[in-house]
Order: structure tokens, then sequence, then C-alpha cells
């Protein structure tokens, strides 16, 4: 074999080696790199769903309500049931063979705390947060007066208007923001059940906000608590739910970065509808900006790069 021929072939085999070895480098580089580099890159997938913008906070019943007691010791029978409307005039209980009669209407309750006269709608100026820590004490302890047989004086049962009711709650400055007197919320009792309520007031109080909520729909046992936790809802937004970490700002616009099919991340704009505790929700799919124009957003189940 001539030397032509053998530098011949040597070239040609470091030009295929040369080829081969491009060929890995780009493998590497669009295959390999990416997938190592995304090891060290953390992500979420964003959800459908509903954030709900709000506190929890120990809240005192106040309600107008009247007790009735027994005048005799005696047997007793009772002729309504708890929870009863009536109207005035109505027969409740039956005292030694003595019936006893309503001067008012509303709902029959069958529990009193002995702080009846104090926690009322004439009184909601004058109630502070003490008012709340006397409920705690074992002589206002929330006592049921259904029995077979009473003393004189006794309590039987009691009358409570249900046209208007109230909860008061003290919470922090930060914790207050957002209610505002007039407007709409919502309260989580804890027991299945969430009614739709009103600020009526907010004002200050040794460095607390004094909310008062008022209500004028039935709750089962709005004659029975006079304190609960409950969760006072000010807002409730339904979109896509996003780490609020994750929103950065790009140009003036707020978005977060979302992986494409390839592994790119591009910056894809939101809409915030609201935030709370971490959790921020956007409009999902598309949005309208300032001048009218459709644009493109976060959809369920993107892939979105957790923030720092």
């Amino acid at each position: 074999m001539s030397n032509n021929t053998k530098k011949s072939n040597s070239k040609a085999k470091i030009c295929i080696l040369g080829f081969v070895l491009l060929f890995v480098a780009l493998y590497l580089y669009i295959y390999v790199v990416p997938r190592v580099s995304d090891i060290f890159v953390e992500t979420y997938i964003a959800e459908y769903g509903t954030l709900e913008s709000g506190v929890e906070a120990d809240c005192l019943f106040v309600r107008d309500e009247t007790v009735y007691s027994a005048g005799s010791a005696g047997k007793i029978e009772r002729v309504l049931s708890q929870g009863k409307l009536v109207r005035k005039g109505s027969k409740v209980v039956t005292l030694a063979g003595t019936g006893c009669y309503t001067e008012e209407r509303g709902v029959i309750s069958y529990y009193y705390d002995g702080m009846e006269k104090l926690l009322t709608s004439e009184n909601l100026d004058k109630i502070t947060l003490s008012d709340m820590e006397k409920t705690r004490a074992d002589e206002f302890k929330v006592h049921d007066c259904k029995k077979n047989s009473v003393e004189a004086g006794d309590k039987i049962f009691k009358v409570v208007d249900n046209k208007e009711w109230f909860l008061a709650a003290w919470l922090s400055s930060d914790d207050a923001e957002g209610f505002e007197a007039g407007n709409n919320v919502k309260v989580d009792f804890h027991d299945g059940v969430r009614l739709k309520m009103k600020v009526k007031s907010v004002t200050e109080e040794n460095g607390r906000r004094k909310v008062i909520l008022s209500c004028n729909r039935y709750y089962e046992y709005f004659d029975k608590y006079r304190t609960r936790k409950c969760k006072l809802i000010r807002a409730s937004r339904t979109g896509i739910l996003l780490e609020s970490s994750s929103i950065v700002e790009e140009d003036g616009q707020k978005g977060v970065y979302v992986k494409d099919k390839f592994g790119n991340y591009n910056f894809t704009p939101v809409s915030i509808l609201a935030s709370d505790k971490g959790v921020t929700v956007v409009e999902k799919n598309y949005y309208y900006d300032d001048e009218g124009k459709t644009v493109a957003t976060v959809k369920n189940y993107d892939e979105i790069l957790k923030g720092e």
C-alpha cells in the first residue's frame, strides 16, 4: 500500500472519528445535559381550585333573648321542641299543670348561660374581649335546662329573636384587613355549615380590631353557642392556584415560567385574582389586559418553575 493511500485512510478515519465525536457531543447537549440539569430544577403542577382568604378567630355570639324561670316547684312537660319558631302567646311548657306562654315571637331554646342580659344588640358597642373571656368561667358555662322537675326560680326555657343576631371577633390589624363595614363575608362554623354575614362595624379596642358581623339567616346552633372557633372568610376566588414565590416580574408584567414539551421554561404572564398565605389564584387559559387584548396565560396541569 502506498504512502498516499495510507495518508488518505488516516484522514478518513480522523474525519469519521471527528463526526462521531461531534454526534456524541450534540446528543449529550440535546438529550443528556438538559435531563441532568433538570435534576437541580424544582417544579410543580398548577391546579384549578378555589382560594379562600380568611382568618380563624374565636367568635362571641350576641343575640336578643328572654329567659323564662319557674314560678314554683313541680313537674314540667315540654309542649314545644328545641328550635321551634313561635308567635307571641304560644304555650311552651306546662309546669304543675299550668301552661307557660311566650310574651314575644322567636325561637324556643332550652339552653342558657346567664349572659343573656349582657350580650344583646343594644350593648354591641360596650361588649369587650373580657366579656368573651368571662364565658369560659364555670358560672357562665352553657347549661341545658331540660329537666323533668324544677324548683322555683329554675330556668325553664328562653325565646331568642332570630330576625338578626351577631358575632363579635377581636382581630389583629393584619387579620382585620379586608373586613370593612358593609362588606359581605362568609363564616365557616366547622360543623358543615357556612353562612353569609355582613360586617356591621369595625372599631379599635386596646390595639385590636373588634369586628361585628350580623346575620338574618337561620343557624341550628345559634342559640346554643356563646363562643366558637370560626373561619371568617373575607374573599373566595376560583382559578389556577400558584405558589406565590414562583411569580416574578418582567418588564412590569407579573408571570411565571412554564415548562414546554422541549424542556424549555417560557415566561407566561398571569392576572392575579387574590393571594393568601403563600398561595395565589390567577385567571386560567386567558384574560383581557388593560387595552382589551386577549392574553394567553397558565392552564390546568402546566408545569411551573418553583421560586427561590
